[in-house]
């Protein structure tokens, strides 16, 4: 798995997002840099850096995860947000109490 993520596949890009750029859709989307899953890995209204398993929120593995310790420092930069649904790209909705199980996954 690591090989892939050191060697991703190739795409064009226009522009770079950056860490706390609102983007002008749906009302306003905030760009949240969550790396630690992949290099350069952002948020925006779903993500991978979180999955649902069995009906709860929980971390992405860590044989999934590229660099867990900076995957842990995104998780905790999720917390500064009011959080209503999570929607993630690996695994699931997750509706409820998001705050509170962001808060025990990223102390």
């Amino acid at each position: 798995m690591k090989t892939a993520l050191e060697n991703p596949p190739k795409a064009a890009v226009d522009r770079m997002l950056t860490d706390g750029e609102e983007l002008p859709f749906c009302g306003g989307v905030t760009v949240i840099g969550t790396p630690g899953h992949t290099p350069g890995h952002f948020a925006l209204v779903a993500g991978d850096a979180l999955v649902v398993t069995d009906g709860r929120l929980d971390k992405m593995s860590p044989h999934l995860t590229f660099d867990p310790d900076e995957a842990a420092r995104s998780l905790r930069k999720l917390t500064r947000y009011d959080v209503e649904t999570a929607i993630c790209y690996h695994g699931g909705l997750y509706q409820g109490d998001v705050n509170k199980r962001l808060a025990v996954l990223a102390p």
